[in-house]
């Protein structure tokens, strides 16, 4: 059965996207729209924007016949989706999902509001119409990151003794994807420490957001430091881990990802090393991880299978950046990171 399903928002996530040829040579899918126009469990028939020339790219380039300026407008004309994917700003994506009773599924983008107050009271309302809510934490759908998850990075590092992310673009942004990649790999964050001055900037595309060097205590015993990085130089979200066996590097936001093996020390004898320079290449899948992610969406609706990125799960990284926020406001204090 195919969803009948509305686009909130049609910008750079939703459409524009599709529109790079750069990231065309690396991502299948790099928009909603793409995966929207092609997959079966799916009938994409509206787009909700304020913008003429939003609506008019998605009449002419996609086909979309209903489109509305606001929810209440497609509401108000008696538009009852099944399925919203929700890419508007993130002060709006609690109202867009309170404007359709009729809504069993929903995609949201990260962050799920503008505060963590905001993003519980966005699954409070999922939660009261059993709605099954997917955030796009797109790297919980990347394939070869499952595949690390699940046995293979315990097999090719052992125990991890060392961990650094590198991330830019704002900490409920881009530090967010990262705090989840490092649960996703590592396991659950049970406090932080905010490690440097906090890092504003008027390029940071959510308003009032910042960067900010940290600290992530694991419940494992590990610690992760994470180093902001200026996009205004060049883009950077990866993740360098070092087990005891072998490193596991990942890079360009997941185009690059690395193993590198332990082996005796080629400069000192009795010595071991990881060969850094001899590492075993992964096959990114990034750029199928936005149809994989939907997919999964659709599955879990059908009873197929549970949610990669249930809205529980993105609320307990809005926790952990809300515990950050407390660090920097004592000056760095070590804060316990509550659980809901």
């Amino acid at each position: 059965m195919s969803l009948r399903t509305a686009l909130v928002g049609f910008g750079k996530m939703a459409d524009t996207y599709a529109e790079d040829p750069i990231m065309a040579r690396h991502y299948r899918y790099a928009a909603h729209s793409q995966v929207l126009s092609e997959h079966p469990g799916f009938d994409w028939d509206c787009v909700i924007d304020p913008s003429p020339e939003a609506q008019e790219r998605a009449k002419e380039r996609w086909g979309i016949a209903q489109c509305y300026a606001t929810v209440s407008d497609a509401a108000s004309a008696g538009y009852a989706p099944d399925c919203l994917i929700i890419a508007t700003p993130p002060s709006l994506r609690a109202a867009a999902l309170a404007a359709f009773p009729s809504v069993k599924a929903a995609l949201v983008e990260k962050p799920l509001g503008p505060s963590l107050a905001e993003g519980e009271a966005l699954m409070a309302i999922a939660a009261a119409r059993g709605v099954a809510l997917q955030v796009n934490v797109w790297r919980r759908a990347d394939e070869t990151l499952r595949r690390l998850a699940g046995r293979l990075l315990a097999e090719k590092l052992g125990r991890v003794q060392a961990a650094t992310v590198i991330y830019g673009n704002g900490l409920h942004n881009n530090g967010f994807h990262m705090i989840d990649m490092v649960r996703m790999l590592l396991g659950e964050v049970v406090a932080v420490r905010a490690l440097g001055p906090a890092i504003p900037g008027p390029h940071l595309p959510l308003p009032g957001d910042f960067d900010l060097c940290f600290a992530l205590h694991l419940a494992g015993g590990e610690t992760v430091i994470a180093q902001p990085v200026d996009f205004r130089a060049y883009r950077e979200n990866g993740l360098d881990l070092w087990g005891i066996d072998g490193r596991l590097s990942i890079w360009q936001e997941g185009l690059t990802v690395s193993l590198a093996p332990r082996r005796e020390n080629r400069a000192m004898r009795g010595e071991h090393e990881i060969a850094s320079d001899c590492g075993e290449a992964l096959p990114p899948t990034v750029g199928t991880a936005l149809w994989a992610m939907l997919d999964n969406l659709a599955e879990a609706v059908a009873g197929q299978a549970p949610l990669w990125s249930p809205g529980d799960s993105a609320l307990q990284v809005e926790r952990i950046i809300a515990a950050l926020e407390a660090s920097l406001a004592q000056g760095g204090a070590r804060i316990e990171v509550t659980h809901g």
